[in-house]
């Protein structure tokens, strides 16, 4: 049996606003990618694509940590319904997560435009052919999972921050750092 956790770890507060930073950062940027200008978009993407995979390591890495160090329970006051709609946008987070990067990572190699990790390595998926057909499906499931995302985060930030300003309980509180006192 896993002992009570109260409050989660500093490694998964840390994996948490770390993978929070780069996903919004990268879907606030990628609706400008096709917008830049020749000359910077092989950078963009060459960075965009590097990021993915960091984040589909990264959240993998996190849900290890939660299954190794566990995590706190909802507030017990907390009505049923509420818990279910914590827990399944919580775990929606998660599949969409590890399915963005993935659509990604086939798309590119399928589009013969492997991920090279920050300039260093070439990262082609061995098994995925290069055929335009799939690439330009797995385009499509990228974007709709960016939008699928952004709704999730806002849940999950709505639900945060009622949490805090309405609830008054500790539910955000767990996710931040505490301040020393003194």
């Amino acid at each position: 049996m896993k002992k009570k956790v109260e409050s989660y770890s500093a490694g998964s507060k840390f994996l948490h606003w770390i993978i929070a930073l780069i996903v919004i950062t990268m879907l606030s940027v990628s609706f400008f990618l096709d917008d830049l200008p020749d000359s910077l978009q092989g950078v963009a993407f060459t960075i965009h694509k590097s990021l993915g995979v960091t984040v589909l390591v990264l959240v993998l890495l996190r849900l290890v940590w939660l299954m190794a160090f566990g995590r706190p329970s909802l507030p017990l006051a907390m009505p049923g319904w509420q818990k279910k709609m914590a827990h399944g946008v919580q775990y929606s987070l998660y599949i969409f997560l590890l399915l963005m990067p993935i659509c990604g990572w086939i798309m590119s190699t399928a589009a013969n435009r492997a991920p090279v990790y920050f300039g260093m390595f070439s990262l082609p998926i061995p098994l995925v052919p290069v055929n335009k057909q799939l690439a330009g499906f797995m385009k499509e499931c990228h974007e709709t999972i960016a939008w699928i995302l952004i709704a999730l985060i806002v849940l999950h930030v709505a639900g945060a921050l009622k949490h805090h300003f309405i609830d008054k309980d500790n539910v955000l509180r767990r996710m931040l750092w505490e301040r020393k006192k003194g």
